[in-house]
This record gives structure tokens, C-alpha cells and sequence, in this order.
């Protein structure tokens, strides 16, 4: 009867122990379940912020590309108006100097008159 009661006994122990260990593995198999979710979610997660940076890289070189064209067209209207001044300038100038010569004529075709007219007074003659 003792030798049956330490055999029960010692099957007790074995079978706490085999639950123990069980449970051990149980727990290994949650935590490492676990462990392997979580690295999965780490390299979907770094996978995503390296296609997010990769979009926002394409977005900052498209508004590069857009900003570079921008400055170029404003500095072609920009030339473009210089232009449109400087010809109104010139003919500004140009019509300011047939004025000019207009009026240099007139002046001098106006003082041939009166050489004219008082050579005539003083020598009776004409012109």
C-alpha cells in the first residue's frame, strides 16, 4: 500500500510538473505569437513610413519642378514687360526728336524769314 500511495504520489508530481511545463509552453507559444505580431506590424509599419517618404519626396520635387517653372514664366512676363517699356520709350524718343526737329526747323525756317526780311528793309532788296 505505500509503494502504491509514493507511485500515486510521484504520478501526482509528474503530471504537475507535464501541466507546469504545459503551461510553460503555452505561454512561450502566446508571448512568441505575440512577439512575431509585433515584428510583423514593425516592418509593415517601417514599410509604410518608407512608401510614405518616398511620396512626399516625389511631392517635394514636383513642387520643385512647378516652383522653377513659375520663376521662369514670371521672369519671361517680367522681360516681356521691360521690352514692351523700352519700345514705348524709343518711340517716345523718336517721337520726341521729330518733335524736336519739327520744331528746330520752324525756328530756323522763322529766323530765315527775318534775315531775310531785314536784309530786304536795309537794302531794298529781296530775298
Amino acid at each position: 500500500r505505500d509503494l502504491h500511495a509514493s507511485e500515486h504520489m510521484m504520478m501526482t508530481s509528474i503530471e504537475e510538473v507535464n501541466l507546469r511545463i504545459s503551461y510553460q509552453a503555452q505561454v512561450h507559444r502566446q508571448e512568441s505569437k505575440y512577439f512575431y505580431t509585433q515584428l510583423h506590424d514593425a516592418q509593415t509599419d517601417r514599410r509604410d513610413t518608407r512608401l510614405e517618404i518616398d511620396v512626399v519626396r516625389g511631392q517635394r520635387i514636383t513642387y520643385e519642378t512647378e516652383l522653377q517653372e513659375t520663376d521662369r514664366r514670371d521672369i519671361r512676363l517680367e522681360i516681356d514687360v521691360v521690352r514692351g517699356q523700352r519700345t514705348a520709350y524709343e518711340i517716345e524718343l523718336h517721337e520726341n526728336a521729330e518733335d524736336l526737329a519739327v520744331t528746330q526747323m520752324m525756328r530756323i525756317h522763322t529766323l530765315e524769314a527775318r534775315a531775310c526780311t531785314n536784309t530786304v528793309e536795309d537794302t531794298d532788296s529781296s530775298c
